[in-house]
């Protein structure tokens, strides 16, 4: 997802001293940067996830593939009970061909993409076209009876501004020292997640009322210029799935069609979209596999990533490179022998980009579980909606065995620290943690929160839970959920020096006397 975040704030440093208490065993991190750099597999991991397998949207036969291949290859590097975990998902879908052209005025070809689970046209649909913008459940009446067996364009069109040319960044000094912009939670539910609630609900809404007013089909805007498309959507369950077909058009190309609607030429289409649906195993599934501690009941720590993706490109930075990482990062532990105290787990979750299903599904089979919610429109937002002040909160036995739980899942950019999730008592361990890869530029940690990865799950169920604050590089001025989220824009030097600093953190996690510091569990908030 990675656009729910909790705090624009990308990090606020420490200025306290605390007593160190860590002991870093440095044989190790020679060990661990000594073949994460040398002998590096980071980079053939995601290019066979990317360039063999492909878009994996969750439900479908790559994602699938990708499943498979994942727990094969951390079988082979020496890993433990690699096995598929199943949760309810709904319907997979594929789309294999589009071709959209403005018939009218002018004939035309359309930049365009099919959106997520929307049904294909069944041959060449023609029809004309109607700009109704619809932004709320309150405009439906306004347009009630007027686009029956028209191509409904139901965004607005933006004001026009000046484009900004700073594609590419990296973190610098002044952007890893904001600590006097620290996010304070209030602890009101209703905070950060209402706009999800919304947004989700009411895609679902309205491609429900354009199908009962009769609309031929469904035209969205792309939210970024220069042709670059995302055509996401959320309809994958049974009950949800679109009735008519749903196209997203480049920005250009839209706002150029809505123009001609202003002037009151006559707007025609032609369309023709190919998908297919997977309904016969609405299951989906996550990867996981160990490196086994020691005794008979260990306690664990975890290292995750989504291995799931959007259809439109080959999700290289959006999640394979967070999936390259968190392998390459047991592999290197496998390579150089070591036997961790606790068990260290792989998660590799699907169903991430629909809303947490998979790493949801493994907090409620192995940690804790929340009662689901039937308030209003959170129907439409299950799992994620068991966030949403939902208790009572009932913990498993493992929940008290689990000792942290590790992200990655903002793009390829190296890390650069992480986020502590408000957790104090954590900060100043994991200062210590980052003090030999200061010379690789990680080195801040903050209290401040970020969302929009599977390590929220964790969290709200009181677990230490934490995603690495990461170089932005062009992860979301144009790769993030695009056409050209592909292989080639993904830096090995980058993803080698998160592995090695990913691999350091299991490793001082898993040798630890103690499990690490929790905060306070969450308690319901009276509305």
């Amino acid at each position: 997802m990675k656009y729910l975040i909790k705090s624009a704030v990308v990090a606020a440093v420490f200025s306290f001293s605390a007593q160190a208490t860590e002991t870093i065993d440095l044989d190790i991190v020679n060990k661990i940067r000594d073949e994460g750099f040398k002998r590096s597999e980071v980079m053939s991991t995601l290019r066979h996830l990317t360039d063999n397998i492909g878009p994996r949207l969750t439900g479908t036969p790559a994602m699938t593939l990708a499943n498979n291949w994942t727990k094969d290859r951390l079988t082979e590097w020496g890993l433990k009970n690699a096995r598929l975990e199943g949760f309810e998902f709904g319907y997979g879908w594929t789309a294999e061909n589009i071709e959209v052209y403005l018939t009218g005025p002018r004939r035309t070809q359309l930049t365009a993409a099919p959106i997520a689970w929307y049904p294909g046209t069944n041959g060449v649909l023609e029809g004309e076209a109607i700009h109704a913008v619809i932004k709320s459940e309150e405009d439906f009446e306004e347009y009630a009876g007027k686009l029956k067996g028209k191509i409904v364009f139901v965004d607005d069109i933006p004001k026009q501004k000046e484009p900004s040319n700073k594609v590419f960044s990296r973190h610098d000094e002044d952007s890893l020292q904001k600590s006097k912009h620290f996010h304070i939670s209030t602890g009101d539910p209703h905070e950060d997640f209402d706009w999800w609630v919304e947004f989700k609900a009411f895609g679902i809404k309205l491609e429900q009322y354009l199908a009962k007013e009769g609309a031929l089909a469904v035209v969205h805007r792309a939210s970024r210029k220069g042709m670059l498309m995302e055509a996401t959507a959320y309809g994958h369950e049974a009950q949800y799935t679109p009735q008519i077909p749903g196209v997203e058009l480049a920005y250009e190309h839209y706002v150029r069609a809505v123009r001609l609607m202003d002037d009151d030429e006559p707007v025609k289409l032609s369309m023709k979209t190919d998908v297919t649906f997977y309904k016969d195993d609405t299951q989906s599934y996550s990867t996981l596999a160990d490196i086994p501690g020691k005794g008979r009941k260990p306690g664990v720590v975890m290292a995750g990533a989504h291995l799931d993706s959007w259809h439109g490109a080959d999700g290289a930075v959006d999640n394979g490179a967070g999936v390259a990482v968190v392998m390459e990062a047991v592999r290197i532990l496998k390579a150089i022998g070591v036997e961790p105290k606790r068990t260290i787990r792989v998660g590799l979750w699907g169903g991430e980009e629909q809303g947490y299903f998979g790493s949801h599904k493994y907090v409620e089979n192995h940690l804790a579980t929340r009662p689901e919610s039937e308030e209003g429109d959170l129907k439409f937002v299950e799992p994620y909606a068991k966030q949403y002040n939902q208790f009572p909160l009932s913990l498993k036995p493992e929940h008290e065995r689990f000792s942290a739980y590790f992200n990655l899942d903002n793009g390829s950019g190296k890390i650069r620290g992480v986020y502590t999730e408000g957790n104090v008592a954590i900060a100043p361990i994991f200062r210590e943690w980052l003090k030999p890869f200061n010379d690789l530029d990680a080195k801040t940690v903050t209290l401040n929160t970020t969302g929009g990865t599977d390590h929220e799950p964790f969290d709200e169920v009181g677990l230490p839970a934490f995603q690495f604050i990461q170089d932005p590089l062009d992860y979301g001025s144009r790769l993030h959920h695009t056409q050209i989220d592909t292989y080639g824009n993904a830096y090995a030097k980058d993803l080698m020096q998160a592995s090695v600093v990913m691999a350091s953190f299991l490793y001082n996690a898993a040798m630890r006397d103690e499990r690490l510091p929790r905060k306070p569990l969450p308690t319901k908030v009276e509305e």
